[in-house]
This record gives structure tokens, C-alpha cells and sequence, in this order.
């Protein structure tokens, strides 16, 4: 008996196509050509058969024995797949170590001994199996992976995650200065290994959007890469048409190290923009110490922000401003980073990002409060002030905490963007790819 060519779901239909827009069909209907893997129509209440559904949605007639129905009960609902933009498959491996390190230290002293081990394939075969396979149970259907700096050990990786039937974009990592001798490459070897990297995952086919797997240029980020290496880097992602990831801006010792690295550059961000690894499909990761130089680039270049709120806490690097990126236009998404981050669920990231929004928008209101207080004291001694006492707070407008909606657009359809495929997925509109959950809320145990 043949396959169904369609696939039709019926019943609760839930996306956040804008930001801040929750769209739920409680009774709906949703096609999938089960041949391309994309959507062919979305009903917002339908009574019709799916064949007919079908039908009207490909605009010819096609017979109920084409068509399978999978109806979703009381308890489940139909929404996009969660995407995780920033995370390190090696780093699985010291999950919640080292959390009372600050970021440089803990690079030292676990990250690159860890990440080193994977010159050995057989390591990289067995463990990335179960690493992938726990992403996927957090129902992350798009993520971008850091590798190694290992060719063999990211293709067995890329390999991993295709058989998992996951999308992605994995990265060689590129490290050619301040590394550690035993974790380290030239320039040349980097660059050279990139190339090499790129072509075994896509062969000549390294622009197509839809495949499955695909590569993405991943400098590590500014201290360890030469500007020979950004350049080269840079140049490769042009040739290719790839996006690219880094790190942005993530703890102050780093930012400091990357600016004495490049000191005729304005700013972090004028690091990565001069070799031309900015544009809008470039993923930067973290950006909690952003100065107006570093905000007002990214806006301008399209780049996007992956904010890895569980990350920033537990390395205790601070807390990235969400609400100031999305006033700026910034395309934002969610992201794990482990192992800097403990937990590979972007459930759990969400639920982090409000805390840190709520816990910033706390920060600054005890720091007004007390601002406050100290003005009044003083206007009291002097018995001149010009304003009253409390009109700066007064006139300050707080920003509006995170809510739901908002912090499910983020795990979808912001990663989307942040990745540059929002018109390819994250939100479950005809013509998008089908990279979806169907969520049951009786499962047992359920996160």
C-alpha cells in the first residue's frame, strides 16, 4: 500500500506569527504535503472532509485514500517546532560544571580540554548520538550547533543530527590565537579545514536553504581568531552564501580582551562588521555588555541576537536587554548555549528570559528608588530644587515585562529570523516548512 501523499491535522492550531501575537485556532485544520515537507493550507475552523480540505487547498481533486487524518484530542495542540539558536554539542559532555567560574576562566579550564577530546572519532560517534537525541526530546526541531575544530568529528555530528531527521546548521569552530596549544590551528589549517568542512556536508549545494543539515561559519569568537582568519572567514561565508555565528559582548573581561586584540576598531561589534561577518543571517550570541557603537551596528547590518539567559546566569555574566533589542528593531531569538548553560530546553530558556527580563526591570527600579531618595535628601539640605523630589521616576515609563506570547515567538518564529529562515518556518503559515509539535498536555512527566 502506498504512502499518503497529505498529511491533515485537525484541532487546536497554535503560532505567534508577530511578536506579541498569540493566534490559536481551537478547531482547525492544517495540510502537509508529506513530498516537499511544507504546508498546503491552514483552515481557522473547517467541518469539511480533509479530502475535500485537499482539494480546495492544491486547487485539484484528490481521493480520501491520498489523505491521512491525525485528529488531535482535548488535551493536545498543533504549534511550531522550538529553535534553539546557540548551542555547543561537544560542551554536553561537563553539562553544569564549573558555574562558579567566570566565562574566561571556565573557557580554560573545562571548554577547550573537553572539546579537544573529539580527535577521536569514536569518541565523537557515540556520545554526539546521545547528545543529539536529548535535544530532540526537547522538542527543538532547528538548531545551530558549535563543533570542534575537528573536520572528522563535525561531519560525524552533521551526520548525527540528518539521521535524527533534525535541522540545523553545524559549525567547524575556528580557533587560530590565544589557544591552547593543544587545542589550536593555524590560520591556514582553519580556513582550509572550513572549506573542506563545507563541501563534505553540502557538496555543491551549500546555498540550499531546504536541506536538512547545512553548514554556518563559526569563528569562536574575536580573542581567539586573527583578523587574517575573520577575513578569511568572512570571505568564505560570501562565497557560499552561509550564515554565521559567534559570540557577542557576553562578560566584561571578554569584551575588554577582544578590544585590546583590535584596538583601531570602534567598537566589539566593528571587529566582526570589518571582516564581513555581519548581515542578517548572522547569529550573535549573548550581547549583555552592548554599548550604543555595538547596538546601533547590529541594527543597521540586520544581525541577529540569541539571547542565552540560563548561560549569562549561571557565568554569571549579566543580563542581556531584550526589550532594548526589540526597540531597536534587533531580530531576537532563544538560545541554550551549553554547556555554559545547563539545560538544553528552550521550555527552560523561556522560562529564564522572563526571569531575567522581570529580574532587570526589578534592578532598575530599586536603582531609580534609590536615586530618588539620594536627590531628595539633597534638595532638602539645599531647599532649591527646580522639580519635585520623585519626578524622574515619575516620569519614567517602565518597560513591559515579557509576557507569554511574546516568549513563544522568541523560541519560534524570532529564531527563525535570528537564523534567516523566517520565511522558510517558525510559524505555521501555507508554503512553510513543516517543522512542528504536536504538544499533549496528559503525557506523563511531561517538562
Amino acid at each position: 500500500m502506498s504512502q499518503p501523499t497529505y498529511l491533515v491535522f485537525r484541532g487546536c492550531i497554535i503560532d505567534t506569527p508577530t511578536l506579541g501575537t498569540l493566534r490559536v485556532r481551537a478547531n482547525g485544520a492544517l495540510g502537509v504535503d508529506q513530498l516537499s515537507g511544507r504546508i498546503i493550507g491552514v483552515a481557522d475552523q473547517e467541518t469539511a472532509t480533509p479530502a475535500d480540505l485537499v482539494s480546495t487547498w492544491i486547487g485539484q481533486a484528490v481521493n480520501s485514500s491520498k489523505v491521512e487524518t491525525v485528529e488531535l484530542n482535548a488535551d493536545q495542540f498543533l504549534m511550531p517546532g522550538l529553535i534553539d539558536t546557540h548551542t555547543h554539542a561537544p560542551q554536553f559532555t561537563f553539562l553544569g560544571l564549573g558555574h562558579d567560574l567566570p566565562l574566561m576562566d571556565w573557557l580554560e579550564k573545562y571548554t577547550f580540554r573537553h572539546e579537544s577530546q573529539f580527535k577521536d572519532t569514536t569518541l565523537a560517534s557515540s556520545f554526539y548520538k546521545t547528545a543529539i537525541a536529548r535535544v530532540v526530546r526537547n522538542g527543538v526541531t532547528f538548531a545551530a550547533y558549535y563543533g570542534t575544530i575537528h573536520v572528522e568529528a563535525n561531519c560525524i555530528l552533521a551526520d548525527t543530527i540528518r539521521n535524527a531527521g533534525q535541522r540545523a546548521f553545524v559549525g567547524k569552530v575556528c580557533m587560530d590565537v590565544n589557544s591552547p596549544s593543544y587545542y589550536s590551528e593555524t590560520t591556514e589549517e582553519s580556513l582550509q579545514r572550513t572549506e573542506e568542512f563545507i563541501h563534505t556536508v553540502m557538496g555543491d549545494n551549500a546555498g540550499d536553504d531546504s536541506a536538512l543539515v547545512r553548514p554556518i561559519i563559526t569563528p569562536r569568537f574575536v580573542p581567539t581568531c586573527s583578523a587574517e582568519c575573520l577575513h578569511g572567514l568572512g570571505q568564505l561565508a560570501q562565497k557560499y552564501n552561509l550564515p554565521v555565528q559567534s559570540h557577542l559582548c557576553e562578560n566584561p573581561d571578554e569584551v575588554a580582551f577582544a578590544k585590546s586584540c583590535f584596538p583601531k576598531q570602534k567598537s566589539y561589534s566593528d571587529i566582526y562588521h570589518m571582516a564581513g561577518l555581519y548581515g542578517p543571517r548572522t547569529i550573535m550570541a549573548h550581547c549583555v555588555h552592548m554599548d550604543d557603537d555595538d547596538i546601533e551596528l547590529v541594527r543597521q547590518c540586520g544581525v541577529g541576537v540569541s539571547h542565552c539567559p540560563n548561560s549569562n546566569f549561571s557565568l554569571s555574566s549579566g543580563i542581556a536587554d531584550v526589550r532594548r533589542f526589540i526597540d531597536h528593531g534587533i531580530p531576537v531569538g532563544l538560545g541554550t548555549d551549553v554547556g555554559g548553560g545547563y539545560a538544553p530546553s528552550i521550555l527552560d530558556a523561556m522560562r529564564m528570559a522572563a526571569a531575567a527580563n522581570r529580574a532587570l526591570i526589578a534592578t532598575r527600579r530599586d536603582a531609580r528608588s534609590k536615586d530618588a531618595e539620594s536627590k531628595d535628601a539633597e534638595s532638602k539640605v539645599v531647599e532649591a530644587a527646580e522639580t519635585k523630589p520623585n519626578d524622574a521616576a515619575a516620569d519614567h515609563t517602565e518597560a513591559a515585562p515579557l509576557n507569554a506570547a511574546e516568549l513563544l515567538f522568541l523560541a519560534t518564529q524570532g529564531g527563525a529570523r535570528v537564523m534567516g529562515m523566517h520565511e522558510q518556518l517558525g510559524s505555521l503559515d501555507p508554503g512553510k516548512l513543516f517543522d512542528a509539535l504536536v504538544v499533549d498536555l496528559a503525557v506523563p512527566n511531561s517538562p
